[in-house]
């Protein structure tokens, strides 16, 4: 092999190897791969007006897509995630009888199955971001609210000044049937939507009411106020935001 030849091997090598560097990197810290966020002002805007649109039209007609197993509180969240996440072609629309908003510019530079993650998009254990996640056990494809909470999320803070319409709400009551922790999508002007928890053989629906009915609520537990220890605050998915610039 000539002395050139080498040379161009070498380069390319090292090309090749700065790449796949770059792919794995997780300079914010967040627990996931720098490639599988969205780093634009107008993409992350997109993203989350999709996210928020595609929970909104969950509470008109639900998507036939939308698998029952799935219908709970947190998989309301998982399912607009992941849908707002693919190509939004003719065929996607097609699943939706009623849409909120259609004047939203598609992502053009990340669309699920994520890259190097595949479907395995939801973290469940701390630490940064390292190429084996998915096959340790991670990242997966379908988790709890809880989980999303802590590793898939943010917190911005417990006053709705911090968010904007697709971000998240949770509350924790430990004594409650099934999952302690619940989660609403905060629909911006004072509005949420949300999955009451229950399956829908036994009458689980999903509701859109504002903060100050849920201000309303009997139970003071349920109130999205700083005073309330089971409101746990407003958060923002890593994937439009990281811990450095929420």
């Amino acid at each position: 092999m000539s002395h050139l030849v080498k040379l161009l091997f070498l380069l390319t090598l090292t090309a090749s190897l700065g790449i796949a560097q770059r792919d794995v990197s997780d300079l914010d810290s967040d627990g996931y791969p720098d490639i599988t966020e969205l780093h634009s002002t107008a993409e992350r805007d997109s993203f989350m007006r999709w996210f928020a649109a595609i929970a909104e039209a969950q509470y008109t007609a639900p998507s036939p897509t939308w698998k029952a197993e799935d219908q709970d509180c947190s998989g309301l969240l998982r399912f607009a995630y992941i849908e707002a996440l693919k190509p939004k072609t003719l065929e996607w629309f097609k699943q939706f009888a009623y849409f909120p908003d259609r004047d939203i510019p598609p992502l053009k530079t990340l669309s699920y199955p994520l890259p190097l993650i595949s479907r395995s998009i939801f973290r469940v254990a701390p630490g940064r971001y390292k190429p084996d996640d998915v096959e340790q056990g991670r990242l997966v494809g379908r988790t709890t609210a809880e989980y999303m909470m802590n590793f898939s999320t943010v917190f911005l803070g417990r006053t709705p000044d911090k968010a904007r319409r697709g971000d998240l709400l949770f509350f924790v009551h430990p004594l409650a049937r099934g999952s302690a922790y619940h989660s609403m999508v905060y629909l911006g002007n004072g509005r949420v939507v949300y999955h009451t928890g229950l399956s829908p053989q036994e009458g689980g629906e999903v509701r859109l009411l504002t903060l100050d009915t849920l201000n309303k609520h009997p139970s003071a537990s349920w109130h999205p106020v700083p005073e309330n220890p089971n409101f746990l605050g407003f958060f923002r998915w890593k994937i439009v935001a990281n811990s450095n610039n929420p």
